[in-house]
Order: structure tokens, then sequence, then C-alpha cells
């Protein structure tokens, strides 16, 4: 009695035997669709974190406004100086030069 083969269950790695639109569906997905777009224009750093806030008026915490008031602005500078550190790390941040000429473009 002859003994049958089982068929092998690893794929072959050489790619003959994929079809031409799954090496195209594998081109598209590694070399990408179209172009990249364009790169999002430089930010400014606020100079005064909490203005935006302050401007509602008081926070609403009866007797407590005063140290409310110190707090919030510590969360708002922190978060600032935080968004500003990932901006210079990937160099968006620009001044007034660069937000003029985004607004002459």
């Amino acid at each position: 009695m002859t003994k049958r083969r089982k068929p092998s269950r690893t794929r072959r790695l050489d790619g003959s035997t994929s079809s031409p639109e799954r090496q195209e569906a594998s081109d598209e997905f590694w070399h990408g669709a179209g172009k990249m777009p364009d790169p999002p224009p430089k930010i400014q750093v606020a100079e005064e974190a909490a203005a935006v806030i302050r401007s509602l008026g008081e926070p609403p915490l009866t007797g407590q406004e005063e140290v409310a008031k110190h707090y919030f602005d510590a969360v708002y500078l922190r978060s600032v100086n935080l968004a500003g550190a990932l901006a210079a790390a990937a160099e968006m941040i620009g001044d007034e030069d660069d937000e003029l000429a985004t607004e002459q473009s």
C-alpha cells in the first residue's frame, strides 16, 4: 500500500502563486494609493493660555473662586506648554512671517 502525501500547510513565499489582483492590492497597500497630502500650516504658541476661559466669567465654585482661578491657570499653562513641546518636536512652530505667508497664498 502506498502512502498519500498530505498537502503542505505552508504557503510559498516567492509570490508565484498570487493572482495579479492580489499583487495589485498588495502594491497599493504598501505604496499608497496617491500622493501625500500637504503638510499642515505652522502654529503659534498662545502667550495667554487662559484668555478664552477667563472671558467666560468667574468659576462657579462659591467661596473658592480665587483658588480655582489659580489651579485653572496652572492647568491651562501646562497644557499650552505640552502642546508647544509637541509642536516643536514635530517642527511645526512658526512665527508671524509664516502666518503672513499662508494668508497670502
